[in-house]
């Protein structure tokens, strides 16, 4: 027996109510978040009161954005982080062939900002 389960932007507005989404992520992520947004609309009986939290627009923006559904006091925030860790300059008297390195060891600085967010969504 197959279920179809379709989304329900009421009952996932209702479940995270009083709560923060996180997506971290490039160009794909930010789709995925612009995507979630729209369909979390469908859930909202008053659209005026959904806004960017700045009050920046969200076209061609790059860095932090994040929508607040009033009703709910939920967040939905999207952090543009191409490289979920630090890419720095290569260590000295590498050869010069070497231009970056990725520091697999160290979140990039954005990551400070993900703490105490209900879920975290990744798309690097």
């Amino acid at each position: 027996m197959v279920m179809k389960l379709r989304f329900n932007a009421s009952v996932v507005l209702e479940r995270n109510r009083n709560g923060r989404i996180v997506f971290a992520g490039d160009s794909v992520g930010r789709n995925q978040w612009e995507s979630f947004l729209c369909m979390l609309t469908k859930g909202v009986s008053n659209l005026s009161r959904i806004h960017e939290v700045n009050g920046n627009p969200i076209s061609k923006h790059k860095g932090y954005l994040a929508m607040r559904f009033q009703e709910y006091n939920l967040t939905v925030e999207y952090y543009r982080t191409p490289f979920l860790c630090v890419i720095g300059r290569p260590p000295i008297n590498s050869s010069n062939h070497i231009r970056r390195t990725i520091r697999l060891d160290e979140l990039h600085w954005y990551s400070k900002q993900w703490v105490g967010a209900d879920i975290l969504i990744f798309n690097s």
